[in-house]
């Protein structure tokens, strides 16, 4: 930086003031807004991180659903899974061999099939489902999750949990609609996807004491590129400039939008955030409506409302118990 001694032109040093201003702006400028954002409330800064990435999370379902059958899907989620790869790199830049070192080698290979299982039956059930519905069926992951504790974690579930959870699976048979046809197989596609997920959460439980969250995220990004590499590569199709941009979207947004997420549970207590579950589908209705001219069925709305109500009550009825991580909060691991 040149050191000015007062020997200067005026105008020389005027110019030099001018080109410093704008950065010190900038930098008084992030220091207020920062001291803003701290001084709000812990449960409404993890309402509006909590909001913004389900709306982050809209917009990259759009984006796979415009793309639909133009690739395949196993190459679009390779792209999507080295792109969030290669943005996660930083938390393994200081020590990468530490965050490949575990013991549990198998476990995280587990892991990681639930999770390709998980993430391939939900993107392949999005490009022919509306997004609502999409939403809307999610939901039921709640649901398996409680039967999945009891039954492999051994928890113990009251008789309240119990009656919330036979409650939100009606409102799964509302969205499912049986008629005396099958039952539409994308919607219990999508279904799956949220059993599947089930697993991928007990898995990160029973992993939460002895690896840390860089290690399950790497092994997790080992696995889904190798699954995914081999199909991509024999099914190839180079992406136009239009598909190009929309993979781009959907790698970028997504990891935003799952960064923003968990930090919102970081900063607030589930229970605050489990109400604000309605805005996903809302955002989903609007963003569906929007892009893809689609409107949900009336059972799609009614079968969302029973279940959301069942896992708002169920949210806060374990808030009134002791947790592991403290005032309520989902740790790291259990996001």
């Amino acid at each position: 930086m040149p050191i000015l001694t007062g020997r200067e032109p005026v105008a020389s040093r005027h110019i030099f003031h001018l080109a410093k201003r704008p950065k010190n702006r900038f930098a008084a400028a992030h220091r207020r807004i920062k001291a803003r954002w701290t001084a709000v409330p812990d449960n409404m800064r993890g309402s509006i991180l909590f909001i913004v990435s389900i709306a982050l999370f809209s917009v990259m379902m759009a984006a796979v659903k415009e793309i639909g059958n133009g690739l395949p899907l196993t190459q679009t989620l390779l792209i999507r899974q080295v792109i969030l790869t290669l943005m996660l790199l930083p938390l393994f830049a200081n020590d990468l061999s530490r965050a490949f070192r575990t013991d549990h080698l198998g476990k995280h290979i587990w892991r990681g099939l639930f999770c390709l299982g998980s993430q391939y039956t939900y993107f392949l059930a999005l490009l022919y489902l509306p997004l609502a519905d999409m939403t809307a069926l999610g939901f039921s992951q709640v649901i398996f999750m409680t039967i999945t504790a009891v039954v492999i974690l051994k928890e113990k579930v009251g008789w309240r949990s119990w009656t919330a959870t036979i409650v939100g699976f009606v409102g799964v048979v509302i969205m499912l609609r049986p008629t005396g046809d099958l039952m539409d197989a994308y919607a219990l596609i999508a279904v799956l996807s949220a059993m599947l997920l089930c697993g991928v959460t007990i898995s990160i439980r029973l992993m939460a004491r002895t690896e840390s969250t860089e290690t399950v995220m790497l092994y997790q990004s080992v696995v889904l590129c190798a699954a995914y590499a081999v199909p991509s590569f024999l099914w190839w199709q180079w992406p136009s400039q239009k598909e190009w941009l929309l993979l781009l979207v959907i790698g970028t947004i997504g990891t935003v939008a799952q960064y923003l997420f968990t930090m919102a549970f970081r900063v607030a207590e589930a229970a605050a955030l489990a109400p604000l579950e309605f805005t996903r589908l809302l955002i989903a209705i609007f963003v569906g409506y929007l892009l893809f001219s689609e409107v949900p069925e009336i059972s799609t709305m009614l079968g969302a409302l029973i279940v959301m109500g069942s896992t708002i009550y169920t949210v806060r009825q374990n808030a009134r118990e002791e947790v592991p991580f403290g005032r309520g909060k989902l740790g790291p691991e259990e996001v």
